[in-house]
């Protein structure tokens, strides 16, 4: 009796795949007009090299690692071509509070959804760094793309990243999408950081703020945080959001630090209709080496 219920039980997994099976396999062929639009991009990575035979700590490895963020937004015509902006940490580079510009150009395009694009970073103090080829592969009818490196001049020969983009609206779509839907509501802000400690350590650092934002862009809110071993962190925090109509924004994060006043600023870009964002703290001069912060709207 147990083996019929169990050939049953399998029988019924099997017809529910196959009933889901048509809509995993709905994308159609893609072509230059599927991946036109405009989109919130991320790049998280690290040129870490690492000897595992060194423990200074158990569990530890000694390394030697650039951490690598990039957030920005990049519009993709029809042609291929792309123009865009990003704000970018590597390691001790900071590229400021100014969004630096970047061009991109899709260079293959293949019906089954992947396909190759390069592009050259310009970067403050640094030589031209020109990727000259990124494997893409779209996703849900090019709503998504992901990404990786795959052959890199003039730069990092050991940075490696992977690469998201989400679509805050298509080429064809002439609504300005962040100033139809105002930013306000109870969002949850999540980041994670890397601070430096002094001239040789950093410590890694988690925090989640869920935040009330009103219609002006004002906000309060409460930091949850780890920083290294210091925890539990439960601290008040307010600010400012300013949100331009390409989606892209500023914030101003301000926490009390048992009665020190710290400010941070944080850059990014909003999508899915002002549900959610992807951010960065890049305060110069600032002891932060790493950042990265995504949030979504999970009230009114």
């Amino acid at each position: 009796m147990k083996t019929k219920i169990t050939i049953f039980v399998v029988a019924g997994l099997l017809v529910c795949l196959g009933a889901a099976a048509p809509g995993a396999q709905a994308q159609g062929n893609c072509t230059m007009a599927t991946f036109s639009g405009t989109y919130a991009i991320y790049d998280r990575g690290s040129s870490l090299v690492g000897n595992l035979n060194e423990q200074p700590y158990q569990l530890h490895w000694s390394e030697a690692a650039a951490p690598f963020i990039a957030v920005g937004q990049v519009t993709f015509m029809p042609s291929g071509v792309g123009n865009g902006f990003y704000w970018m940490l590597l390691g001790s580079l900071n590229t400021g509070l100014e969004p630096v510009p970047v061009a991109v150009t899709i260079t293959e395009m293949n019906p089954d959804c992947t396909g190759k694009f390069t592009y050259s970073l310009n970067l403050p103090g640094a030589p031209v760094a020109t990727v000259v080829e990124e494997r893409f592969i779209l996703l849900d009818n090019g709503r998504e793309y992901r990404s990786v490196p795959t052959s890199i001049e003039n730069g990092i020969p050991t940075l490696t990243w992977l690469g998201t983009g989400r679509r805050i609206r298509k080429y064809s779509e002439t609504v300005n999408t962040c100033a139809a839907q105002p930013i306000h509501g109870t969002y949850l802000l999540q980041a994670e950081n890397i601070i430096a400690n002094d001239l040789v350590t950093a410590v890694y650092d988690t925090l989640l703020v869920p935040m009330d934002v009103s219609i002006t862009g004002a906000y309060t809110g409460t930091l949850y945080e780890k920083l290294g071993p210091i925890s539990p962190i439960e601290l008040p925090v307010w600010g400012t959001f300013t949100v331009n109509p390409d989606c892209s924004y500023s914030q101003v994060f301000e926490v009390d630090i048992y009665g020190v006043v710290a400010t941070i600023d944080i850059r990014g870009v909003f999508f899915n209709e002002g549900k959610e964002f992807y951010g960065m703290a890049i305060t110069p001069g600032g002891g932060i080496k790493y950042s990265f912060a995504q949030g979504k709207r999970i009230g009114p």
